[in-house]
């Protein structure tokens, strides 16, 4: 008996180019999607922000929000608000997600020491009406997801240029002098904070690399197919040798200086005046820490090239000039030593970990969010760490010659 197919539908082939008009209409769709996510996204923003000034502190009413873009992890804006006919610009802060209370009251407390400590050229915190000094903000809970809570924060907003981003670290030689005696005054200045209790919660650098490994190998072991994992597996042995390789002895780290500690100290992160630094924010990154890794780190950002065809290089010239700028202002300074023989001798291994610091953030970053961000970006990131990687390995006889210069 033949099937009656009179009342039933037929699931006809299509042609190719039928698939191609289909295929353009759900891209544009998608497009379209994408587009007004972005906006309704801006748009929100732009009234959280509006809402939490107006509310929760007494600047009067907001005229202008502009989103302030360079950062990776927190979004950034700058207002202007009108009270009794004048305008007064701000700085917000929406922290990221994840971010604990007690990591922004360690923030705050320590900007807070460090300016009344000789720092006067940090962004302040404003504290809101009632005084608290950050905004908690609970979104509904949806699907059961958990990270509905947001967090703000009001500072001053800086005077200076923002002439550099940790991607263009290619400062005068004057301002690299300029952001090492920062650095030497922040650290002098903080040199007898009392945290309280209270520290980001992070695991110190030499107990942190231990744990790199492990954590690579659980990447690399991911199932995901793209080039850079492909190119993350294939270095995955290199970065596993070179934390092997260059260790500090916890005997001798004893010996060197714990401080505050910024942790992300580039030339995005400061702004310039007539080649000087006038101003230094973003110490959401800060702990108690070996005061070389910090200097370490801020070489490792700010001494390198960029360019292709100078990418695996860091700029030992420029080290030097940044060295012999933070040991002068700290012998002007007669507050917290200068370098002591312990931490010249194990600068090149710092480096090395103060770079192995910034490969786990590329790793970090990207895997636990790779469905949101471009692999090729995230690629040219790795790949410029992994270059600056071998060359550390390459040319320690050239750094400890430098140190040996101090």
């Amino acid at each position: 008996m033949k099937m009656d197919t009179s009342k039933m539908l037929e699931f006809k082939p299509k042609t190719s180019e039928q698939l191609y008009l289909m295929y353009t209409q759900i891209k544009e769709i998608s497009t379209g999607v994408t587009n007004l996510q972005e906006d309704l996204d801006k748009l929100f923003l732009r009234k959280r922000v509006i809402e939490i000034v107006e509310n929760e502190y007494d600047f009067g009413k907001v005229v202008e929000v502009f989103e302030i873009f360079g950062g990776y992890v927190n979004r950034s804006f700058g207002i202007r608000v009108e009270k009794n006919g004048e305008i007064q610009e701000l700085f917000i802060r929406k922290y990221k997600s994840g971010v604990q209370a007690k990591e922004i009251e360690f923030e705050h407390e320590l900007i807070t020491f460090a300016k009344e400590h000789g720092l006067d050229i940090a962004a302040g915190i404003i504290p809101a009406a009632d005084g608290r000094g950050f905004i908690k903000v609970e979104n509904p809970i949806i699907n059961g997801e958990d990270n509905n809570i947001e967090y703000y924060a009001v500072y001053d907003y800086l005077e200076g240029e923002d002439k550099y981003t940790w991607l263009t670290p290619y400062c005068t030689d004057k301002e690299f002098a300029s952001m090492a005696e920062v650095m030497a005054t922040f650290h002098n200045a903080t040199r007898d904070f009392d945290p309280k209790g209270l520290e980001r919660v992070e695991l110190k650098i030499l107990d942190f690399v231990d744990t790199l490994p492990n954590i690579f190998k659980e990447y690399a072991a991911k199932d995901c197919d793209n080039i850079y994992h492909e190119f993350f597996n294939k270095k995955l042995n290199a970065i596993i040798e070179v934390i092997e390789k260059n260790k500090i002895d916890k005997d001798l780290a004893g010996k060197m200086p714990y401080n505050p500690t910024h942790n992300d100290y580039h030339p995005g992160n400061v702004k310039f005046r007539d080649e000087q630094v006038v101003g230094i924010f973003d110490f959401d990154w800060s702990k108690i820490e070996l005061r070389l890794f910090d200097v370490c780190l801020g070489m490792v950002y700010t001494c390198c090239y960029w360019e292709d065809k100078e990418e695996d290089k860091l700029r030992l010239d420029k080290c030097e000039i940044f060295l012999n700028a933070y040991e002068q202002r700290m012998h002007e300074l007669k507050g917290l030593t200068g370098f002591t023989k312990e931490e010249k001798a194990s600068m090149k291994n710092m480096m090395a970990f103060a770079n192995m610091y910034l490969i786990n953030w590329c790793a970090d970053a990207y895997y636990n969010d790779m469905e949101e961000l471009n692999d090729y970006e995230y690629l040219a990131y790795l790949k410029h760490q992994i270059k600056l990687m071998d060359w550390i390995e390459d040319n320690e006889e050239a750094i400890q010659e430098m140190v040996s210069k101090l």
